[in-house]
């Protein structure tokens, strides 16, 4: 144990790490526009593909309906229980997320956090964090939660040791990292962490 009582410092990303951001965001668009695309017909980490959309287009319609998509959704399970034991054990948690830090979109992801029960302390939630490597090296993470490709790849280049989050966007990543398909797994690596790529 170090000298200030803190085991590991570990980053945990919410969208599709603890959180089922993607199901909260099918549901919405599909609302917005009109249609019926179910969760298993998008592949892709953005939704603009399986709704024929530009990126541009995509982007628009995000920004416009990220609130609401934030404040849906349910934690993946055993996440906050999980997450819960590590703070309890003399673990630092961070939430460090890509969700840009505007006021509603912060509220609604704090709200989030504590409706159902991270261990949110009002101090350890980082937003808009697009280099999350940078943050992580910042903050001295030893141990990062992640689903996106984007992110992994700065994190593999920063060499942070990271976990990925399963998700069907994240399954043909080249890197050899270890994975997690459910929070229950997450133990083992909390344990012995794996060593950077």
């Amino acid at each position: 144990m170090k000298k200030d009582g803190v085991r590991l410092i570990i980053g945990v990303d919410i969208d599709g790490t603890i959180k089922n951001t993607q199901e909260a965001a099918v549901r919405v668009f599909n609302e917005e526009l009109g249609r019926s695309i179910k969760k298993e017909d998008v592949t892709d980490f953005y939704l603009d593909k399986a709704y024929g959309l530009t990126k541009r287009e995509g982007t628009r319609l995000w920004r416009k309906l990220e609130a609401r998509i934030y404040s849906l959704g349910v934690p993946l399970p055993n996440a906050a229980s999980i997450l819960n034991q590590l703070s309890q054990q003399g673990h630092r948690i961070y939430f460090i997320t890509a969700r840009p830090g505007m006021r509603k979109v912060t509220q609604v992801t704090k709200e989030w956090l504590q409706e159902h029960g991270f261990p949110f302390d009002g101090d350890n939630l980082k937003m808009g964090c697009h280099d999350k490597a940078a943050v992580a090296r910042d903050l001295g993470v030893e141990l990062f939660f992640e689903d996106a490709p984007q992110h992994l790849d700065k994190l593999v280049k920063a060499g942070v040791p990271t976990v990925i989050v399963d998700a069907v966007y994240n399954r043909n990543y080249p890197h050899d990292l270890p994975r997690i398909e459910s929070w229950d797994e997450a133990m083992a690596w909390i344990k012995q962490p794996p060593k950077p790529q």
